[in-house]
């Protein structure tokens, strides 16, 4: 009989969010390395779904639908402090057993809490994912942050295994003597199609939503600074951010300069979504270097690469340092001002097609080759038998 995993987020799944994608192809690697796979869930309502052994199910793995209250004040409560409570009594239909594993998306103490207490009762073995680690700032009140805090310090340690999405949470995670296994952000590059690109203009996509970590301002103000010619040839594609979220970043001039090249999306449905990027060229993503930066691994990277996308990006995380090659697969450039985002894409456009097609292959194959969670079923089975 298969062992059976429960994977917990809250994560408007699927194709709801960035984490929704992580749980997805994490979901996807679990069924092929032989286990028994449910996800708890909120789900999203703009999806269909099928039903499977009595289950909601996507992608042929069965979720159970983490419901809340509709009043106010009762989902405020249930939302803030009671989701680990709420998990229990889902989990508790399930009859769990030691040999059964709870798989947590969540930097929630009070999930956290509740999971580890009802497994001093059964038995059944814990994961934890960590995909971010914020730093005190990042905190509006100080009860919010001494939350986060005593979360990452001192209830992470007690699971049985935790997968960090990069080698900076991993690093102070063994230290703290966790069993971990690094674990990025996957993708599934037979999901869709690779599409086919035109060359009448150079297209750029800016990942929008990810104005908290992206140095957003730099890249706007480096395309107003092409000139004439090479403003005819380019389209920079923005998704996630209102036209009044860019105006303020930028001059009356600047956005003047730039308006002619700017394509700005509202929202659009993931298919619509994967068109775009299955006609896009080049993704730019400029980013300091800081805690937060660190420790993420931008899920768009491996997602835009399934379809030959090549990454213009910032050298900052584990992304540059094992994955991506400068001038193979990908432009990799040092800091994130405005100077050296429009020095990379000028280097971009005075590539011919030839030259950039090469490049969209080789970002292609390096997704197949060690994003694809194809890749990773045997080590995320080995580590999960191992406790």
């Amino acid at each position: 009989m298969k062992r059976r995993v429960f994977l917990y987020g809250f994560l408007n799944y699927p194709r709801g969010s960035a984490p929704a994608n992580y749980v997805q192809y994490l979901s996807q690697a679990l069924k092929k390395a032989g286990y028994d796979v449910y996800i708890i869930t909120n789900v999203n309502e703009e999806v269909s779904f099928q039903e499977k052994e009595g289950h909601l199910s996507y992608k042929d793995t069965k979720i159970i639908p983490f419901n809340m209250s509709k009043n106010k004040f009762l989902h405020y409560l249930e939302f803030n402090y009671l989701k680990g409570h709420t998990l229990v009594n889902i989990l508790k239909g399930y009859n769990l057993s030691e040999k059964d594993i709870v798989l947590l998306y969540s930097s929630d103490l009070y999930i956290h809490r509740e999971i580890l207490k009802y497994r001093k009762k059964i038995g059944f073995k814990t994961v934890s994912c960590v995909a971010e680690w914020f730093p005190d700032s990042f905190f509006k009140s100080k009860q919010k942050k001494n939350q986060y805090n005593f979360y990452f310090e001192t209830i992470l340690p007690k699971h049985n295994l935790i997968f960090p999405i990069s080698t900076y949470i991993e690093e102070y995670l063994v230290a703290k003597r966790c069993k971990t296994m690094r674990l990025p952000i996957m993708a599934d590059v037979d999901e869709y199609p690779l599409g086919i690109k035109s060359f009448d203009k150079i297209k750029f996509i800016f990942p929008g939503n990810g104005l908290m970590k992206d140095a957003i301002e730099s890249v706007l103000k480096s395309f107003s600074q092409l000139n004439g010619k090479e403003k005819d040839r380019v389209e920079l594609h923005l998704s996630g951010i209102k036209e009044a979220e860019i105006k303020n970043l930028l001059t009356v001039q600047e956005y003047d300069n730039l308006k002619s090249t700017l394509v700005i999306h509202k929202w659009m449905s993931y298919e619509e979504l994967i068109k775009l990027y299955q006609t896009v060229h080049f993704l730019i993503l400029a980013r300091e270097e800081n805690q937060m930066t660190l420790a993420n691994f931008p899920s768009k990277v491996p997602e835009v690469m399934s379809y030959g996308v090549i990454p213009i990006v910032s050298r900052v995380g584990d992304y540059t340092k094992y994955y991506l090659e400068n001038d193979v697969n990908s432009l990799i450039f040092d800091g994130c001002n405005t100077e050296v985002c429009l020095e990379q894409i000028r280097k971009a456009l005075s590539m011919n097609q030839e030259e950039i097609l090469q490049l969209s292959t080789k970002a292609r194959e390096c997704v197949k080759n060690k994003f694809d969670y194809r890749n990773w079923v045997e080590k995320i089975y080995k580590a999960i038998e191992s406790i």
